[in-house]
């Protein structure tokens, strides 16, 4: 997949994220962690993919996208945490998010094979 496609959709995750992180309720306990998590994750992940967008070589290019990979993932947890302990009654943004971690993920994860393949 093109590596800007990529970086678009990872971009537009994070970013959702964020929003997601600013209308958590202020008086749930675990809503004031989950946003802190949740922002974390997602400014590492906008980070760490617009960090793949220049050349790189092999091993540190590897390490990015493990890393991306992580973060992806980090966001994954939080968000499915946020629904499932009802923090944010919002399951028609929730749910979609949660999957398009996923689906990230699975890319990032087939890249990183890629990768790790081309440097054997």
């Amino acid at each position: 997949m093109d590596p800007r496609v990529i970086y678009n959709k990872t971009n537009t995750l994070a970013k959702a994220c964020i929003k997601v992180a600013m209308v958590l309720p202020h008086e749930h306990q675990m809503a004031a962690f989950a946003k802190v998590e949740l922002v974390r994750h997602a400014a590492d992940l906008g980070v760490r993919t617009r960090g793949l967008m220049v050349g790189q070589l092999g091993e540190v290019f590897v390490d990015r996208l493990s890393k991306a990979v992580d973060s992806c993932n980090g966001c994954g947890f939080w968000l499915q945490l946020i629904h499932d302990d009802g923090i944010l009654n919002k399951p028609d943004i929730l749910v979609p998010l949660v999957k398009e971690c996923d689906e990230l993920s699975a890319m990032f994860l087939v890249a990183l094979k890629t990768a790790k393949n081309k440097m054997d």
